[in-house]
């Protein structure tokens, strides 16, 4: 069946709403059927509409839901707050399996970067004379690598424990650090992908994205039997889920 070429057209807009100004890029694309507002982690608002809209058509579009995406930019100016506001150093709090530990640096006579957890806090130990900037790579390089380190051992005894209840291991692991996604699964090669971050997050949380892929090992799409199959191992998913949209931000790292 012969389909037309596909026509794209993009561009830069803005509408005053309020005392405000809206900014957002146009695509227009001619295999595209509805309006659609989207808004990234960069605070860029996108508008994605058929070929043959209007431009006034669109403007009102976008004004309709003025209100919803100043809120949206205004919580991720927030959010952006918070982020730039971390910095891997001393008196710094982090999450790890849902609750915030400090951080604790002394100076020491070593050669290399250390770091001990002893479950009320992260203590590390830093070679003399370091300047901020070398001192702060030195203790992120260092945290990166353990919280990877825990990961690697949480995530595989949680699938090792909820595999055997469904019935069901996969092939293969990995445990990697994915922008976007706290996990995936390749139903065809049984390989399940876990983000090594989701371990910030409380343990029954981290049990939600393990039995989430893992269900994937039999349904690869997001079916009611797929969801059904999730909420018989776990009946709260739903409140697991949610902790995971609320704290987002918070487990983002600097």
């Amino acid at each position: 069946m012969f389909r037309s070429p596909k026509r794209i057209f993009q561009k830069n807009c803005s509408i005053d709403f309020g005392n405000e100004q809206i900014f957002f890029t146009l695509k227009k694309s001619s295999r595209r059927q509805t309006l659609a507002i989207t808004i990234n982690e960069k605070a860029q608002v996108n508008v994605a509409v058929p070929f043959s809209v209007a431009e006034k058509d669109i403007q009102a579009f976008v004004y309709e839901r003025g209100d919803w995406i100043l809120e949206k930019l205004r919580d991720l100016q927030k959010n952006k707050a918070l982020i730039d506001s971390k910095q891997f150093d001393h008196n710094h709090a982090f999450l790890f399996l849902g609750k915030k530990y400090k951080i604790y640096v002394i100076e020491g006579d070593v050669k290399l970067c250390r770091i001990d957890f002893d479950g009320r806090r992260w203590n590390i130990t830093i070679p003399v004379g370091l300047k901020d900037s070398e001192r702060r790579k030195k203790i992120r390089d260092k945290f990166m690598q353990w919280y990877r380190t825990q990961a690697q051992e949480i995530l595989g005894g949680r699938l090792f424990h909820y595999g055997r209840i469904l019935g069901r291991e996969p092939k293969k692991i990995v445990v990697k650090t994915q922008k976007r996604m706290w996990g995936c699964c390749n139903y065809h090669t049984q390989t399940i992908y876990l983000n090594w971050q989701i371990i910030l997050s409380p343990l029954n949380v981290v049990d939600y994205v393990v039995v989430h892929e893992l269900c994937h090992l039999f349904h690869p799409n997001h079916s009611q039997k797929f969801w059904n199959k999730v909420e018989k191992i776990l009946p709260d998913y739903k409140e697991r889920r949610k902790w995971l949209k609320d704290n987002f931000f918070e487990m983002v790292l600097p």
